[in-house]
This record gives structure tokens, C-alpha cells and sequence, in this order.
């Protein structure tokens, strides 16, 4: 069971918005996420529930799974360049 806290929040808005820089606020750019985490430094499960989470709040879109992440690459949707810019 994951609990969603101020802390778990904080870091998928940290997560967010380091994404919408690396895509350049494209959401056809696709971000690996080792390149993302190398720069947040979140824990392995960390990464993986703060991806699903996003994704099912259709702020991101996972674009391909594997790697030592479990997620390759991932992209920022027109709803998550909303909530950035808020």
C-alpha cells in the first residue's frame, strides 16, 4: 500500500517540474528517467510509484518500460505542463 503525504507530494511536484525543463515544456520530448533521477536522487521504488502516480493523474506518459528503473523513458502531457505552470 502506498501512502500519498506531504512528502510524497512535494517530491512528485519536484519530479514534475524537473521533467517539463528536461522535455523544454514538449510533450513529445521523451526524458529518460535515469537522466531525470541522476539530477533528483530518489529511491528505486520511490522513482516507480511517483511515476504511476503521475500517470494516473495524467500528468506524465511512461513511454517504455525496462532499465534499472523499471521505467525507460517518459514524457510530460498537456495537463502536467498545466499544473507546472500553475
Amino acid at each position: 500500500m502506498m501512502l500519498i503525504g506531504g512528502d510524497f507530494n512535494k517530491k512528485s511536484n519536484q519530479l514534475l517540474k524537473e521533467l517539463f525543463v528536461l522535455s523544454n515544456g514538449n510533450i513529445e520530448e521523451k526524458v529518460t528517467v535515469m537522466s531525470l533521477n541522476e539530477i533528483l536522487g530518489f529511491e528505486r521504488n520511490e522513482v516507480k510509484n511517483l511515476l504511476e502516480y503521475l500517470e494516473n493523474k495524467e500528468l506524465i506518459k511512461i513511454e517504455s518500460i525496462g532499465g534499472p528503473l523499471l521505467y525507460g523513458d517518459i514524457s510530460i502531457t498537456e495537463r502536467g505542463i498545466c499544473k507546472v505552470k500553475k
